[in-house]
């Protein structure tokens, strides 16, 4: 059958009108695309930059420690940081201006030894965290997006808690896998600093990464903070978490006879323990670790091989950062260690099997006030959950 004029033209203009609409699709990606890189950094070798110097590893003392030296060394706020993921003044103010991606503005250091800010927001804390806001074009299903995000933060390593607001709901919801809900803006924590070290360049590149894809698919608003003040902030942090992160341990070492297995775990669950991961716990009523019981060796208490075991000794341990009121809870393990020590026929020594006296025993009670009372106006207390972050 022969086309008519007016067929041939209407197949021209529909033509026509797919690729326009194809044409203008690209257009926009390339432009978010672009818009994201400028603000997050691209993947290009210059946004993964050599590291500036590794931090030392965190010396986590017992009772070898130098009861009289000075551990409370200031914050090293004056180390150099280099450049890292950060769009210089003009980039920064074209990235704004074009509304894609925003940058938080640059701001002084909010981790000094204060108390703690009251108007920081309750779900996460302004002194080991910061808040990375996600603003989406369009409300997505909690489901898709947790999807997405697993995929794209397969290569990061930070320590993260998610959350999403569903204004249908009118509430926010704790992200997991099992979520259900429609998303309109998301918020995420980003631990600063850990028992491994401060938050890496590369951690918060590969971080950024991800939140540029983030933004290209689902076409989102990502306020990223100043990649140089953030990474400042958590030396500093961990500067300060280094210097009290004190660990006390009083251990008990048999007498004659190695210590058996079944009468410890007779002993530490009627206290209130139970094995968990190789170690008997003691918790509080939040489900918090208070003490936990140890090997003397490096073999793990396993529950199946308890009736046989024999062991030369057994370490009860207190994690000063993570336990509130330590002088008192140390006060109590003292007290649990010399029960136990009795009913096992042990001594109980420091780690160079020296006895301890009341002298000893007294000036680490105030050492722990100490490192508390510096954790408080820091602004972490002791045994809070932020605590537990920061020491874990």
């Amino acid at each position: 059958m022969q086309l008519t004029e007016l067929q041939m033209g209407l197949i021209a203009l529909g033509v026509v009108g797919v690729g326009a609409v194809i044409g203008y699709n690209l257009w926009q990606e390339r432009r978010h695309r672009r818009t994201a890189e400028r603000a997050l950094g691209d993947a290009q070798p210059d946004v993964l930059i050599d590291p500036l110097h590794q931090p030392s590893r965190r010396v986590e003392p017992t009772l070898d420690f130098d009861l009289g030296s000075d551990l409370g060394n200031e914050l090293a706020s004056d180390t150099p940081v280099g450049p890292a993921i950060d769009l210089p003044t003009d980039e920064r103010m074209s990235a704004a201006a074009d509304d894609t991606v925003q940058l938080a503005p640059q701001r002084e250091p909010v981790l000094k030894a204060a108390p703690a800010d009251d108007t920081a927001p309750a779900w996460a804390d302004a002194k080991v965290e910061e808040v990375i806001v996600v603003e989406l074009e369009a409300p997505i299903a909690a489901t898709e997006f947790q999807r997405a995000w697993g995929e794209l933060t397969r290569q990061v390593d930070t320590g993260l808690r998610l959350r999403g607001r569903d204004e249908q709901a009118g509430r926010w919801l704790e992200l997991t896998p099992e979520t259900a809900g429609n998303l309109s803006r998301i918020e995420m924590a980003v631990q600063l600093a850990d028992r491994r070290g401060p938050l890496s360049e590369a951690s918060l590149s590969a971080l950024a990464h991800a939140l540029q894809a983030v933004a290209d698919r689902f076409l989102a608003v990502v306020h990223f903070p100043d990649a140089r003040d953030l990474l400042t902030r958590a030396r500093e942090l961990d500067s300060f978490a280094a210097s009290v992160d004190v660990q006390i341990g009083l251990n008990l070492v048999a007498g004659e006879h190695p210590i058996s297995g079944t009468k410890l775990r007779g002993l530490a669950e009627a206290q209130g323990f139970a094995l968990d991961n190789g170690l008997f716990r003691a918790r509080d009523d939040a489900g918090a670790t208070i003490y936990t019981l140890g090997n003397l060796d490096a073999a793990e208490f396993i529950a199946e091989t308890m009736k046989n075991l024999q062991t030369p000794g057994v370490t009860l341990l207190l994690d000063v950062p993570t336990v509130a009121d330590g002088a008192r809870n140390f006060d109590r393990m003292v007290t649990m260690a010399e029960q136990f020590a009795h009913a096992l026929g042990a001594r109980v020594v420091d780690d160079n099997r020296q006895p301890l006296s009341p002298a000893s025993l007294g000036v680490i009670r105030s050492k722990i006030a100490e490192f508390q009372t510096r954790m408080t106006q820091f602004g972490v207390a002791p045994g809070s959950a932020s605590a537990r972050r920061l020491f874990s």
